[in-house]
């Protein structure tokens, strides 16, 4: 789709479990390996990383993956994601105001293609045919937002209050936060 653009926010640093991102899933680092689906796929047209991490910098040079310098004072932990996605759609001089930009997370590794054109192409009719909505949310099995992706318009990443055009897609993804978590995920996908 011509007018999608990912933004992929990635820390090297992790709080709660030590380089979640580049914990491996199929030989090779998280983040890359959700990333590598999304580049090989043809429902965008760019992929960013977002990083102030040298580490990551050097594997998205290796595994030729787009990324973007994000400031230090941008990766502390209460700076919420939405103001990383923020600072790279303002960085990004490649992306319009058409586009539609989906925030994807790097520890959410089981997120399916097929899922992500499904939610594009709701988000596309309900935008494009009577503007009901401006962004959509993943939700899981409990009716808990997942943080897998979300789409938003151009418009809707710079809004300063909450949006009240919000459109939901389910998927019960995990979002590894634990070891635990990480080996589930792991077993499920390396199987």
């Amino acid at each position: 789709m011509k007018n999608v653009v990912v933004i992929m926010p990635v820390k090297y640093q992790s709080k709660r479990l030590k380089q979640k991102n580049i914990l491996p899933i199929k030989n090779l680092p998280m983040f890359v390996y959700v990333a590598k689906k999304f580049i090989n796929s043809k429902i965008i047209r760019k992929f960013f990383v977002s990083t102030e991490s040298k580490e990551i910098k050097k594997l998205c040079e290796t595994y030729k993956i787009n990324y973007l310098h994000r400031p230090k004072y941008l990766s502390r932990p209460h700076i919420e994601k939405q103001a990383v996605i923020v600072h790279a759609v303002k960085s990004l001089k490649t992306i319009k105001k058409k586009d539609i930009i989906i925030s994807l997370q790097p520890n959410s590794p089981e997120v399916k293609i097929s899922d992500i054109k499904k939610a594009l192409i709701f988000f596309k009719k309900k935008l494009y045919i009577n503007s009901n909505i401006k962004e959509l949310i993943c939700v899981n099995k409990k009716n808990i937002q997942n943080p897998s992706f979300r789409i938003l318009t151009y418009k809707a990443v710079f809004q300063k209050t909450l949006s009240t055009k919000i459109g939901v897609y389910f998927a019960d993804y995990e979002d590894i936060h634990t070891r635990k978590e990480y080996l589930k995920v792991k077993k499920k996908i390396e199987k």
